[in-house]
């Protein structure tokens, strides 16, 4: 049977369609749903509709089977995973196992790495790791910065799009946010004379969310603006 590209496969599978494309009966793809592992498909009428972050799920499933999980772990692991989720709680991260405490990131062994993205890793690791998305650490340790920056190159690989596309994606934004803190840390290294050092420190501190959710929203609004996704209809004279 022909594999469905998963560009295509946007516009919805059936139950029978996604099972295939899966490899599994479509009475596992119902055990999955009923004890947790799976999300309820889209209702389009009596229909229900399949996405391609179903069959992400399932391909996950999959991985995580074959180095070992059982249903059991694996529904826990995912239990506070929804879609669009952070992929921190995919991995079962909690606070207290951050590795950076002024910083937070993700600590993530490279084979829990692989399970999440094999079309990266091992193969192109060295390429992720200089996007910044993970960052070498001791042994066979890495850290995600950003889980949900990984969480978006899952989401783009599982759509269809190649490791190459993802790669250049992500590089482009580790440019970006280079020159954003560059400037930020110019200005910071410069203030105006007589400023209050507590009120530099506050800024500081505070800043640096304020930089991370402003500019986020402003990437949010620039990319609907290119997409067409938020002009309002034209209104008569």
């Amino acid at each position: 049977m022909t594999s469905i590209p998963l560009t295509e496969a946007a516009d919805g599978m059936s139950i029978d369609e996604i099972a295939a494309e899966a490899g599994l009966p479509v009475r596992t793809i119902r055990e999955y749903q009923t004890i947790g592992l799976l999300p309820g498909p889209e209702r389009r009428g009596r229909v229900g509709v399949y996405r391609p972050a179903h069959l992400g799920r399932l391909r996950l499933i999959g991985r995580l089977q074959d180095r070992g999980y059982s249903l059991a772990g694996i529904r826990d692991l995912l239990t506070s995973w929804r879609d669009g989720a952070d992929l921190g709680e995919v991995l079962g991260l909690v606070a207290d196992e951050l590795v950076h405490l002024d910083e937070p990131g993700a600590p993530i062994t490279a084979d829990q790495l692989e399970a999440i993205v094999p079309s990266l890793v091992p193969a192109r690791l060295g390429d992720l790791i200089a996007t910044g998305v993970v960052a070498p650490l001791d042994g066979d340790r890495l850290c995600v910065p950003s889980p949900s920056l990984l969480q978006l190159a899952v989401d783009v690989l599982d759509t269809g799009f190649s490791p190459d596309d993802v790669l250049g994606l992500l590089a482009t934004i580790r440019g970006a946010t280079d020159d954003i803190a560059d400037a930020a840390a110019r200005l910071l290294a410069q203030p105006p004379a007589g400023v209050d050092p507590d009120r530099l420190a506050g800024l500081t501190t505070k800043g640096r969310g304020t930089l991370a959710h402003g500019t986020g929203r402003l990437t949010i609004h620039t990319l609907g603006h290119l997409l067409g996704l938020d002009q309002a209809p034209d209104r008569e004279a």
